[in-house]
């Protein structure tokens, strides 16, 4: 798969040379992935009409929990931030009703005090 960055028919993406800008392409691309297995593990379907809600509620939780974590001095790596936005889907997911087995969200202390101050 060729880099989008890197694609003379992409043009020039002068944004795309700053290391901050590809630092969180490289997050965004995460959260995607480890959202679709998520998804996928529960058997639902992305075009879900309830995923948009559900969606925008999770990177507003992510957003905050992120945030809280810089402020803690907690560095969250692409991965770990991949897993705390599945998180924060998990726990909007399970406020609707949809049963989120544990099991299926990655373990991390990190995580845990992050979520409880996020959502209380």
């Amino acid at each position: 798969m060729e880099d989008p960055e890197q694609s003379p028919a992409a043009g020039s993406d002068e944004w795309g040379r700053d290391p901050s800008v590809r630092a969180m392409r490289r997050v965004f691309a995460a959260m995607e992935k480890e959202q679709k297995k998520f998804i996928d593990t529960l058997g639902l379907s992305p075009f879900d009409p309830r995923m948009r809600r559900w969606r925008e509620r999770a990177l507003a939780a992510f957003e905050a929990s992120w945030a809280r974590s810089a402020r803690a001095g907690v560095e969250l790596g692409e991965g770990e931030a991949g897993a705390l936005y599945v998180h924060c889907l998990g726990k909007i997911m399970t406020r609707e009703g949809i049963e989120v087995p544990a099991e299926i969200l990655p373990l991390s202390e990190k995580f845990a005090k992050l979520l409880r101050e996020v959502f209380p």
